[in-house]
């Protein structure tokens, strides 16, 4: 009896192992480096090293990965990126827009306090913000906030739609000033309208068109794209 109360428990421990990670790394090429759990310093990756949700990824600028996620699916994360684990773990739309609804309510209740508040990490799995130190642990980028952004645009361009929707959203708390970007509001305004939410898809290419631009990250094109999409929802 105690020996089939032992075989059962390592099969549990070892299902309740599997469950918690939830990406391998497959295919890797230049610099790859991880972040576990609640650790602040970065290490090389390796092949076939298993990641849980609490972890982080990251590439250099001649840096790539493939991982290995649920259900046979693979995700590729190009160079100069930086992801959580957890953001691969899809969101459903009524998830979305309940998220979206609370940084709604969470923005009225500092407008409407006496004091300004400082917001605290919202996305970020190890319970402080590393904003500060972000640019010191991984790769040297144009802005603080462009890696994040690069694994924001991988979620969108593998048609993790919510997902994009939701970690643009996370990264503009922690870096407002992406917001005067007009590729910010274009990859939001395009996720909207691939998952049909049209109204929300028109305010983004509004925002995109009119965004008051920024030396770091002004590009015409994506005012241009915006306005192909405001077309394309007009008609």
């Amino acid at each position: 009896m105690k020996k089939i109360l032992i075989s059962l428990f390592m099969i549990c421990l070892s299902l309740q192992l599997a469950a918690e990670t939830n990406a391998k790394i497959v295919a890797m090429d230049g610099d790859v480096k991880i972040r576990r759990g609640i650790e602040e310093t970065w290490q090389p990756a390796g092949l076939q090293v298993l990641l849980k949700e609490i972890d982080t990824i990251t590439t250099g600028e001649d840096g790539e990965v493939t991982l290995a996620i649920y259900d046979g699916l693979e995700f590729r994360l190009g160079p100069n990126a930086i992801l959580d684990i957890a953001d691969l773990k899809k969101v459903s739309e009524q998830e979305m827009f309940l998220f979206l609804t609370r940084q709604k309510v969470d923005r009225l209740k500092k407008r409407e306090g006496k004091r300004k508040l400082r917001t605290t990490n919202i996305s970020a799995p190890h319970g402080e913000d590393k904003s500060a130190k972000m640019n010191e642990e991984r790769p040297v980028v144009q802005t603080p906030w462009e890696s994040e952004k690069n694994g924001a645009t991988a979620l969108f361009s593998q048609a993790y739609y919510t997902n994009a929707v939701v970690k643009l959203h996370k990264i503009a708390t922690r870096y407002p000033r992406i917001e005067k970007c007009s590729e910010f509001h274009f990859l939001l305004g395009r996720s909207f309208e691939l998952l049909e939410q049209n109204g929300q898809a028109i305010d983004a290419y509004r925002a995109a068109a009119s965004a008051a631009g920024d030396k770091d990250c002004d590009n015409p094109k994506w005012v241009e794209e915006a306005r192909k999409g405001l077309d394309r929802l007009k008609n």
